[in-house]
Parts: structure tokens; C-alpha cells; sequence
């Protein structure tokens, strides 16, 4: 099984604008567009987006040059979807206050949500330019240049924006995420473990962060952070199916079956979970439903050799041998150079006293392995 890394765009929407005071023209902007601003901004914050634009917009009515509203308002229009009505606003505080970084970091976002990713790079670029501190901009243009392709350039951005800001969460997992794809997880183990002890609640990190555990062998931790994934994320089948598999790895069958059960009541169309569902029902020593399980895997996936040859294992094991034979047959028919698939087909012919034909599958499985001799008695 193989574990995917996510990325997480943070939209930080608190800390990334700045109260300017003064519209472009330097003239006061007033008291109560000030307070309507602000007001509009707690409003966001809390995700009451509707009283969040009626706030905004009655600061623009009020000063139609205000900057800062308007880089807001898009925000709230934004985080309701409206990314063109977004844009354009803040394409109006630019023009009003062309050094507004933090419109130019917004506009980079909403290009992003949209999938424009060469205009938000672009953006991104540019409120880099007019403040060349900025974490979240950096993050931002580091999760745009990841899906344009260009991951080297990615990583050194998302390194930007952590050196930026060492407690930017968001920064510290995309980081972690990028190297992991890299099959770089040693080196992005500790990046992950920071962002999520800063943040706890982000599943994503979470669940890459168990990944590089497991990716650089510390099994123990990795079973302890999929775990907590999973209580988080109950619904997840990926997830069970994950901690299975390592309680498989580490010889814990009863928890392994357990887990890969959970996962198939959310999702039954899973043949790599059933295989493994097998494997560990064997080790538990429950044949009969070990071959239930494989039964169930090769009816979705059919041409898999290795569920074949562990499908002829338990047959054999419970003294199908005729069964098992048919199973190791389908599985060299598939993979003809799979060696220990020859080797069994020879040792349960042998059983059945075919000593001719065993003795031609020992053959066969010494040339592809020369480890593998036939049976001296």
C-alpha cells in the first residue's frame, strides 16, 4: 500500500492584511468606514460571511477609495465562492494602493481556487515584491508552482515562507507534504511534526506526517498517528486501511483484521484491502475466511498473481490441494517468472504424488531463483 501526500493551502485569512490608515490620495479615511471595516473583518473571522460584504460595503460607501475594504470585501466574496467578483475588487484596491500586498497575495488565492495557477504564481510573485517577508504569499506560490509541475521551485518557496515564519502551520506541512512526494520523508519528518504540534486539528498534516513515520520505519509512531487519524476521520476508509496494514506489518492480526474490516464497511470495492484482509486472517489461522476473502478480491481483480499464489496458499494450508493447484497454475499463467508460485505448484503436486510434473516446477522455480532447491525428501 502506498500512503498519498496532500498539500494544504492555509487561506489565512487573519494576518495577511495590514490597516493602512490613508487612502491612495493621503486624504483621512474616516472614523466610521474604519469601525465598519473592522467590523466587517470580525464578521470574517468568524465566518459570518453576509454581515462580513454588508460591513465592507458600507465602508466603500462611505470612502470608495478605501483600499483595505476592498481587499476585504473580496475576501468575504471569495470564501463564498464568488472568486471574479473577488478578483475585480481586488484589482480596485491595486489600483487605489499598487504597494497593497496583501491584495495581491488575496488575488493570488482566488486564481488559485479557480486553477489559474500561472496568474496566481504571478500574483503571489508580486506581493512577494512589495513585501518580501510575506509567509503566506510564499506558501501560496509554493502550492501554485507544485501543481504547475515545477516542485523544486516549490520546495524553495514553501523553505521561504517557513524562514518567513517559523510557526506558519500551513507552510510547514505544504513543505513536508512536497518533500514526501520527493521520497524525501526523513528530511521532511521534522517539518511535518512541527506543523502538527501547531496544529493539531489540520488532517491533512496529520495523515502525512504518519505516512513519513512510516516511511522512515518508525512503525510504532506511525500505527499511534494513524490511530489518532482514524479517531478523527472515522468515516475514511484510506485511513483503517493504512493502520491495518501496519498492524499487519508488525504481526498484530487480530487489530490488523479488525481495521481492514472497518474499512471495507465504508468501502467493499477494495481487492488490495481484501488481499490483505486475507493474508492476515491466515496468520490468525482462519483459513475458511482467508479464502473467503481472496474469493472476494480476484472477483474484483482477477488478474492479480500475488492474490493468486496467497489465495493457493490457504487452500493448500487447509488441505484443498486440488484447488490450490488450480490457484499456483493461474498465478505462473499470469507472472510466468514467479518463482515461489512454481515452487508451491511443485510441492503440492508433489503431495499428490505427481512427482513427474513437481519435479518440473522445481526446475523451473531453481532457474528463476537459484535459491529455491527442490525438497530432499
Amino acid at each position: 500500500m502506498r500512503c498519498t501526500a496532500t498539500l494544504v493551502l492555509g487561506l489565512a485569512l487573519a494576518g495577511v492584511g495590514w490597516p493602512f490608515l490613508r487612502a491612495d490620495s493621503g486624504s483621512e479615511i474616516s472614523r466610521e468606514a474604519v469601525q465598519l471595516n473592522k467590523r466587517g473583518l470580525d464578521f470574517l473571522h468568524k465566518k459570518e460571511y453576509d454581515q462580513a460584504v454588508a460591513s465592507f460595503q458600507g465602508a466603500l460607501q462611505i470612502q470608495p477609495e478605501y483600499s483595505d475594504a476592498l481587499d476585504n470585501l473580496g475576501r468575504a466574496l471569495e470564501a463564498t465562492g464568488k472568486d471574479a467578483e473577488a478578483i475585480a475588487d481586488f484589482d480596485k484596491a491595486i489600483t487605489i494602493a499598487p504597494d497593497n500586498a496583501a491584495a495581491y497575495a488575496d488575488k493570488g488565492m482566488a486564481f488559485f481556487h479557480e486553477g489559474r495557477y500561472e496568474e496566481a504564481a504571478a500574483s503571489y510573485r508580486l506581493a512577494i515584491e512589495h513585501h518580501k517577508d510575506f509567509s503566506e504569499a510564499q506558501n501560496g506560490l509554493g502550492a501554485s508552482l507544485l501543481h504547475l509541475g515545477k516542485s523544486e521551485e516549490a520546495i524553495a518557496a514553501f523553505r521561504s515562507s517557513v524562514a518567513s515564519n517559523p510557526k506558519n502551520a500551513d507552510a510547514l506541512g505544504n513543505l513536508g507534504a512536497a518533500l514526501l512526494t520527493e521520497d524525501k520523508a526523513a528530511e521532511a519528518l521534522p517539518f511535518l511534526r512541527k506543523a502538527h504540534s501547531l496544529r493539531p486539528d489540520l488532517s491533512d498534516v496529520l495523515e502525512n506526517y504518519a505516512a513519513a513515520l512510516d516511511q522512515t520505519g518508525q512503525t510504532h509512531e506511525a500505527i499511534a498517528a494513524y490511530y489518532k487519524l482514524a479517531s478523527k476521520q472515522p468515516d475514511q476508509p484510506a485511513t483503517w486501511a493504512h493502520l491495518g496494514y501496519l498492524y499487519y506489518r508488525s504481526k498484530r492480526y487480530d487489530q490488523a483484521v479488525s481495521a481492514f474490516e472497518k474499512s471495507l464497511a465504508l468501502k467493499q470495492d477494495q481487492p488490495e484491502v481484501l488481499s490483505l484482509l486475507g493474508l492476515a486472517q491466515a496468520d490468525r489461522g482462519k483459513l475458511n475466511d482467508a479464502i473467503q476473502s481472496y474469493e472476494k478480491s480476484l472477483a474484483l481483480k482477477p488478474d492479480d498473481a500475488n492474490v493468486r499464489f496467497n489465495y493457493g496458499n490457504a487452500l493448500f494450508n487447509a488441505g484443498k490441494y486440488q484447488d490450490a493447484i488450480t490457484q499456483y497454475r493461474e498465478a505462473v499463467h499470469l507472472n510466468p517468472s514467479f518463482a515461489h508460485a512454481h515452487y508451491n505448484l511443485g510441492m503440492t503436486l508433489l503431495r499428490l504424488s505427481d512427482t513427474k510434473s513437481a519435479q518440473t516446477e522445481f526446475a523451473e522455480a531453481h532457474r528463476l531463483d537459484a535459491s529455491l532447491n527442490p525438497p530432499t525428501k
